[in-house]
């Protein structure tokens, strides 16, 4: 015997209408404006009537009142309007309508609702276009990424690249500061390649000076004490490089962060997209010790010379002798 049906026919708007408070503002207005016979060839707004609420009680729901009259809805909100709880206009306008004449509380009513039905339909047309989730559900495009990268000063135009937009997207909220900390960059880093990343600042550089930068007596340049005067051949500085420290990696994800090799690319494409321009990097990749292999001959060895080639398999610790100079030269 054939069992009797266990579902019912549920429509979610009809749920709405019988039991408005259950549901949110913007939400129960997103439904409504799908209802099949609601004209769409003009404005959404001209099928639905904002009425402003009369009522100071605390509010414990978002919709105060919701019906369908012919084909207009009518819907009275919490949320957003000139009167009620929330309103803007203060709580002494919505009690001296309230203690008027049943005649001049209507007319009231009546009139402050022409202003109420324009500034209900341009708050909920900000929240949906403003509401990034909701705005890539409705648009079914990309076109908030411009809004997100605009907090931390990413313009795909302007840098040309592609492959990162998401990761600059997603980063954002890290990378707004005006200061790239190293708790900010260990963390992207970290989630990015989804490998163990420490960052060592201070690593000092020291770069020979030209003739015409050198300080002496008698030359063409005037020399001011603290500003344009060296004593030396060479300067010495601090705050210009920075070592990232990236492991314990296996054997292929160590090839894969080798110079000139795809995730060293991808790594060197990130730092000099969000960092500063004058910033030099290097890396230094540590090797598990259980993934030392020996060299040997082969069509399949994708190690070389000073990249992954050791001479003796056993190691009781990890290998972190691999160096490079990601951006500028390694001293």
């Amino acid at each position: 015997m054939r069992a009797e049906r266990w579902w019912q026919n549920a429509s979610v708007i009809e749920d709405l209408l019988n039991n408005p408070a259950s549901f949110e503002f913007i939400q129960a207005a997103r439904l409504l404006r799908h209802m099949p016979y609601l004209e769409k060839d003009r404005h959404w707004a001209s099928d639905f009537r904002f009425n402003s609420s009369l009522t100071l009680n605390f509010p414990q729901s978002e919709i105060e009142a919701l019906h369908i009259d012919g084909e207009q809805v009518h819907m009275t909100n919490l949320v957003v309007g000139l009167t009620g709880m929330q309103g803007s206009l203060p709580y002494s306008y919505t009690n001296k309508i309230k203690l008027s004449s049943r005649q001049q509380t209507a007319e009231a009513h009546q009139f402050l609702n022409l202003f109420n039905h324009k500034l209900t339909a341009q708050y909920i047309d900000a929240s949906l276009n403003y509401n990034l989730p909701v705005r890539y559900e409705i648009d079914n495009e990309n076109n908030y990424l411009d809004v997100i990268h605009a907090l931390s000063g990413y313009i795909k135009g302007h840098h040309g690249q592609t492959g990162l937009e998401d990761y600059f997207a997603e980063f954002s909220g890290l990378m707004q500061g005006q200061t790239n900390a190293v708790y900010a960059l260990k963390t992207i880093l970290s989630c990015v390649f989804d490998a163990n990343f420490e960052v060592q600042e201070y690593i000092p550089v020291k770069f020979s000076l030209a003739d015409e930068q050198k300080t002496m007596l008698g030359g063409a340049i005037s020399s001011c004490l603290g500003i344009n005067t060296f004593c030396g051949e060479t300067v010495r500085q601090i705050d210009d490089k920075i070592e990232l420290t990236i492991g314990p990696l296996s054997q292929q994800d160590y090839l894969s962060f080798l110079p000139r090799r795809p995730m060293s690319e991808k790594l060197k494409q990130i730092i000099s997209t969000w960092c500063s321009p004058t910033l030099k990097v290097d890396v230094r990749l540590i090797l598990k010790k259980d993934h030392i292999l020996p060299a040997c001959l082969g069509l399949n060895t994708a190690a070389g010379l000073a990249q992954g080639t050791f001479l003796s398999p056993n190691s009781s610790m990890d290998n972190a002798e691999t160096c490079y100079a990601l951006i500028g030269d390694i001293q």
